[in-house]
């Protein structure tokens, strides 16, 4: 289970039109958050078919906006964007990027 409120609509705009509790987000769990260590800010971008693009954005700071209609747009499916902290960008390396992967797979 998510632990996401079954009776929220699954579409996000749904969702926000009918009241929702945003604080939903941090139902994401850490995997997620981890992306703060790295990335100063992060732009969620999905559509689905039946939908129109739906934008979440926010620099961690606790706070995040949703829009619709931003960004280049997608036919379907989500685009995830982290934009790296200035002293974060070894982690960009493919070297780097397999080092972490070997070392906290164990953990798998």
């Amino acid at each position: 289970s998510s632990g996401i409120n079954a009776e929220l609509p699954l579409r996000p705009g749904e969702a926000l039109q009918a009241g929702a509790d945003i604080s939903m987000i941090g139902q994401f769990g850490v995997g997620f958050y981890s992306a703060y260590l790295v990335a100063d800010r992060v732009v969620v971008e999905s559509k689905n078919n039946d939908d129109e693009q739906y934008t979440w954005e926010s620099s961690a700071g606790g706070s995040f906006t949703v829009a619709t209609g931003v960004g280049s747009p997608l036919a379907r499916g989500t685009r995830i964007t982290l934009h790296f902290k200035e002293d974060q960008i070894e982690y960009l390396e493919e070297k780097r990027i397999k080092d972490v992967i070997k070392k906290h797979s164990q953990f798998i």
